[in-house]
């Protein structure tokens, strides 16, 4: 851990990289998603699922997307440009990992209360 006025240890500068560039990796993965998914389209709505759910749905995934994004842009901007930046840092990484338990509520409560395919199609990347 860093202190102010304290010089960082090594192994907290190596966690900082690792932590940057596992950002920056996350980032190229997402932005390759949203290139497949436009190229290719996304997978057709379940059976059954209501003009609402589908709303839902539709933001929850726009959510997650947006906050992939936004996580290291700003992580970048507080570490390169400016360190003001860094509570919105904070609170989108809360932000995710709200978003990343409701998606995976929401995925369990399709398998066992509705009992329809979408975690199996998450699962297997069924189209």
């Amino acid at each position: 851990m860093m202190h102010l006025f304290m010089k960082p240890r090594p192994f907290d500068l190596f966690l900082h990289q690792v932590h940057a560039w596992s950002g920056w990796a996350i980032l190229g993965l997402v932005l390759a998603q949203l290139v497949l998914r436009f190229a290719y389209g996304r997978p057709a709505p379940v059976e059954g699922m209501s003009v609402g759910e589908r709303i839902i749905a539709a933001v929850m995934h726009a959510a997650l997307y947006g906050v992939l994004i936004a996580l290291p842009v700003t992580g970048t901007i507080a570490m390169y440009v400016s360190f003001r930046i860094a509570p919105l840092h904070s609170l989108l990484s809360w932000t995710l990992l709200t978003l990343v338990l409701l998606h995976a509520g929401a995925a369990l409560w399709h398998h066992f209360w509705r009992r329809d395919a979408v975690l199996w199609r998450m699962l297997r990347g069924a189209r």
